[in-house]
């Protein structure tokens, strides 16, 4: 199925967000709202969708904040991979930042555990595992229309850092490594910066 992406550019951070809009369906989806509560609401208010579901690419503050206000609002359902679920509501873990954020960090807050594949709005994402920024950063591969949401683990001429808690020099080498395999002409949808490929990405590293 084909669907809009509108990104949404979030807090202090910039972090992407990524409200997508399916084709044949009044659904939308969200992946990694940020920082700005505000912003995700107007954007999905514009586009005059419901929004059925927020997937997380881990569980840093910057890529968050707003899922579960989002969810308490919509009542869309919030998924994050196992080993991040302790990531959401510990500040000292999710990097939490009160001197940037906008918004709280999360209490009780308690997200849907991540397989390694999910449906969603009619639209299939494989659940890519890569550890190296988080133990349980992932990214979305929607293997049908050749696009890949990579939240912190690949960005255009760059990469998550590894230094914060759960992270892995190790294990993003290996995340890097296999994301690296897939399709050339994939098209790279990033946490933060701008879009890439991984053509582009693949002519940058030597892993």
């Amino acid at each position: 199925m084909k669907y809009e992406i509108k990104p949404v550019l979030c807090g202090l951070y910039q972090e992407n967000a990524y409200l997508l809009c399916p084709e044949g369906t009044r659904d939308a989806l969200l992946i990694d709202p940020g920082d700005d509560l505000n912003a995700l609401k107007r954007a999905l208010e514009a586009s005059g969708r419901t929004l059925r579901a927020i997937l997380l690419t881990h569980g840093h503050f910057d890529h968050m904040l707003a899922a579960q206000p989002l969810s308490r609002i919509t009542g869309a359902a919030v998924y994050v991979h196992p080993l991040d679920q302790e990531l959401l509501c510990d500040e000292d873990k999710n990097a939490y930042d009160p001197n940037c954020a906008s918004l709280p960090c999360p209490v009780d807050f308690e997200a849907e555990e991540l397989e390694d594949e999910i449906e969603v709005c009619g639209l299939r994402f494989r659940v890519l595992h890569t550890p190296g920024h988080t133990r349980g950063s992932v990214c979305y591969y929607d293997e049908e229309n050749g696009i890949l949401f990579s939240g912190d683990t690949l960005f255009c001429a760059g990469f998550g850092r590894m230094d914060l808690y759960g992270g892995s020099p190790a294990q993003m080498r290996a995340s890097l490594r296999s994301l690296l395999t897939l399709p050339e002409a994939t098209q790279v949808y990033c946490g933060h910066g701008p879009m890439t490929s991984i053509r582009s990405e693949k002519r940058r590293y030597s892993l």
